[in-house]
């Protein structure tokens, strides 16, 4: 199965079962990261690589659930990152990428790779508060979309 960027969703759908975080999850119990959408942050670009912390990404009565069992306020979203592991994943010379620009609102605006990270993105990426959305396919990241958050 490929893994395509839907540029028309505001985050991808939830794959398992109700109640689970959107995209592939969010629990990887290799030290590679394995193909699927994977929701979490660029920390670091460069090299042809992407330095990835994975991350859970709930949205309604998933998120109310989520930050209910976190102690943790509820609100329309929420994520948990508990685990301090980071993994360093090949980026694809022909990944397809989008930013936030936030002129024309939320909605992620193609840019080639060659021109990401961009001073233009809402978010200040890569970083600590760089949310992306990882498409990996064959072991490399084909697609990498930031993430709006509010």
């Amino acid at each position: 199965m490929f893994y395509g960027v839907d540029p028309t969703d505001l985050f991808p759908d939830v794959f398992g079962v109700s109640g689970d975080p959107h995209g592939s999850g969010c629990v990887v119990g290799a030290d590679v990261l394995p193909a699927g959408v994977w929701f979490g942050f660029a920390k670091a670009y460069g090299g042809g690589t992407i330095t990835f912390d994975l991350a859970c990404f709930f949205t309604g009565a998933a998120a109310a659930a989520a930050a209910t069992a976190d102690g943790e306020e509820v609100m329309d979203f929420y994520i948990r990152n508990q685990n301090p592991k980071l993994y360093t994943v090949p980026v694809s010379p022909s990944a397809e990428v989008w930013y936030v620009d936030m002129i024309g609102g939320p909605e992620p605006t193609p840019i080639p790779l060659a021109s990401w990270p961009t001073s233009d993105s809402y978010s200040m990426c890569p970083g600590d508060h760089c949310p992306v959305w990882l498409y990996v396919n064959g072991g490399a990241a084909t697609g990498i979309v930031e993430q709006y958050l509010p």
